[in-house]
């Protein structure tokens, strides 16, 4: 930032309206998906709701404008509200789906524009399109990651947690200690966990471009 604030300040005006989208379509998909399950809580505090306010964490917004790692107010549910044994992780898989469902809407005209020989990625539109695609694609891949309090846990907690409660109890209880570890690790010289969820994410933004129905893309 402090080497080249111009830049800093253009990048952020094209991760801001990605952020919104993103993070907020990811926050209103767990509420929606509890909520019709029977699960009054995220109406209660008020995250049915399309309003930024609502859903972004202010520090977790300044982090990721500024580190690349940051989050959002997490959805607080009751499972015991729910009607099925498995809604739960279907709650948890509601934020990650929504990101890659997002990507998937996004990669339409950037697709038809690659098609017709007319994608210009320095254009504003066009680099507004392509920042928001890519960032939906890495909230998802990061999201579904089996690390607490990420939804992929949530998604495991919720299916084998009656099978494995000691496990559970005992990552529950050092939740903070593996989220360090993660932290570090994402960061450790120079950004090698960063470099290992780009070997994820690049793979499924791919995928999304070679989907029908249009041709696949080489």
């Amino acid at each position: 930032m402090f080497s080249d604030p111009v830049s800093f300040i253009v990048n952020t005006l094209y991760l801001i309206p990605a952020l919104l989208v993103g993070l907020i379509g990811h926050e209103f998909a767990h509420a929606g998906v509890a909520v019709s399950r029977g699960d009054q809580t995220p109406r209660v505090d008020g995250r049915l709701s399309l309003n930024p306010s609502h859903h972004l964490d202010p520090l977790g917004t300044i982090a990721i404008l500024f580190v690349g790692f940051g989050w959002a107010k997490p959805v607080r549910i009751n499972p015991f509200r729910m009607r099925g044994r498995y809604d739960a992780a279907l709650v948890a898989l509601a934020g990650p789906v929504t990101n890659l469902l997002i990507a998937f809407v996004i990669a339409i005209p950037i697709k038809l524009a690659l098609l017709a020989g007319s994608f210009d990625p320095a254009s504003p539109p066009w680099r507004l399109l392509q920042v928001a695609f890519i960032l939906n694609v890495v909230l998802a891949v990061f999201n579904i990651l089996p690390i607490p309090p990420l939804d992929g846990y949530s998604f495991l907690s919720s299916l084998f947690r009656r099978r494995l409660p000691e496990f559970f109890v005992w990552i529950d209880r050092n939740q903070q200690v593996i989220l360090l570890i993660f932290v570090l690790i994402l960061f450790v010289g120079p950004f090698v966990g960063v470099r290992l969820l780009a070997l994820i994410y690049t793979p499924v933004i791919r995928f999304i471009l070679s989907l029908p129905p249009f041709p696949v893309l080489s």
